[in-house]
This record gives structure tokens, C-alpha cells and sequence, in this order.
């Protein structure tokens, strides 16, 4: 009787809004299993390279886009060769889009943060405002605005004042150019039917990028959370 009269005090006191947080837990699980990513098909070395990265990680499109960030780069970075353009000029060629293998808004800020740790401040800063120079022609070097841009956003799209502050101050630094000469072979980088490989790039790719021994996600440096979310994006948390 006295165990029987205890147990129902115990329900008397239970709390029915520990039943509705439980729930809501399990059913903030259920939705990040649910539509977590998939996994990529590729394992990755244990030490990975940016070598890794371009063959393993940059090498489908993603976001919906009918290119992948690999063979569009890597077009990119031969325009820039074959221009003879100098070699931290073709580096940032070869990485200025590798921010779209993480997340496509402000993919240039994201991809200068990304490989800041590893390369010169001048390749960083490059890729971090060729975003911005892109929606800006430059009669004097014949960069139009882009075709593409007028079917994405409409011919009379006039981007957001951080993307105009960006362009007025990139406009007057002495890396102006290398950053514009990105804007000048992107263009021509889209070709679908292009084969690539990363095999030309390797030795520019040895004398200008930081490779940590560890291997990139693995070097606890300011942006190895975001070569870790390259590399796993199946990761539910």
C-alpha cells in the first residue's frame, strides 16, 4: 500500500512539460538524421592536401550549379598561365571559388578566410574581393558585366551596399589588378567539357600554399573548422 501510494504521488508530480521537451528533443534529432547530407563518395587521406581537396571534394557541383568548383578553378588558373600572369596571381586563379565548396553567399569573403592561414595576404585578399569586382566593368582592362548576372538577378540589379563599399575600396589598392585579372579569366572558365587535372598547378601549388603536416581540418589554425566541413559536410553537427 505505501510503495503503491508513493508511486502515485511520484506521478501526481511529474512534470508534463518534461514529456513535451523530451519530445521536442527527439524530434530535433529525427529532423538533422532526416535530412542530413550524404556522405561523400570518396574517403579522404588522413592527412589531406589541397591537392585532396581539388580531386576528392571540389571535383562535383554543388548548390545546383552545372559546373564544378574544381575544373571551373582550375580553367580559371590556365587562362591565368597562359597570359603569363605571375604565379600568386594563378594561385589565386586556382582558389578563388573554392569558398562555393562550403556555402554560395559571399563565397569570396568565405573562401579568402578559408585559405588565409596557408597563402600569401596578397593571394587572400585577391579572393576575397573579386566577389565584389565581379558586378563592376572596367572599361580600361575590358571587363564587362557579366551575361550571367543579367539572367541571375535582372538587368537592372544593383548590388547591396557592402558589395559597392567593397568594390570602391578594392578599386584604389595596389592588389587591385590581381584580384580584377581573376574577374578577367573567370569568364572564360565554364566549360563544361573541358577535361582538368590539378597536375599543372602542383609545383605553384608547393612553392605558395602553406601545406600544414597535418594534414588541412587537422592543424587546429583558424579556419581548420571549415576545411573539416569540406571535407565531412555529412555531418549532422
Amino acid at each position: 500500500m505505501l510503495l503503491s501510494k508513493r508511486a502515485g504521488t511520484a506521478d501526481e508530480r511529474k512534470d508534463p512539460m518534461m514529456d513535451e521537451r523530451l519530445e521536442t528533443l527527439q524530434e530535433i534529432g529525427s529532423a538533422f538524421a532526416r535530412t542530413r547530407p550524404p556522405q561523400p563518395d570518396a574517403p579522404m587521406p588522413a592527412k589531406p592536401t589541397l591537392i585532396d581537396i581539388f580531386n576528392l571534394r571540389l571535383n562535383t557541383p554543388k548548390f545546383g550549379l552545372p559546373i564544378a568548383a574544381a575544373p571551373h578553378c582550375i580553367q580559371c588558373a590556365a587562362n591565368a598561365l597562359k597570359a603569363g600572369m605571375d604565379e600568386e596571381t594563378v594561385l589565386a586563379c586556382l582558389l578563388h571559388d573554392i569558398g562555393l565548396a562550403v556555402v554560395r553567399p559571399d563565397h569570396g569573403w568565405w573562401g579568402a578566410q578559408l585559405v588565409e592561414p596557408y597563402v600569401s595576404e596578397k593571394v587572400s585578399w585577391a579572393i576575397r574581393y573579386h566577389q565584389a569586382l565581379r558586378y563592376f566593368p572596367d572599361e580600361s582592362v575590358g571587363y564587362e558585366y557579366p551575361q550571367m548576372y543579367v539572367k541571375m538577378f535582372g538587368a537592372d540589379y544593383k548590388p547591396p551596399e557592402y558589395i559597392a563599399a567593397a568594390h570602391e575600396f578594392a578599386r584604389n589598392h595596389k592588389w587591385y589588378m590581381v584580384s580584377r585579372n581573376i574577374t578577367l579569366f573567370d569568364d572564360y572558365s565554364f566549360d563544361k567539357n573541358e577535361p582538368w587535372s590539378i597536375e599543372p598547378f602542383t609545383d605553384i601549388i608547393g612553392r605558395h600554399f602553406r601545406q600544414p603536416k597535418e594534414g588541412l581540418g587537422n592543424d587546429a589554425g583558424a579556419a581548420s573548422h571549415m576545411w573539416r566541413t569540406l571535407i565531412d559536410p555529412s555531418k549532422p553537427l
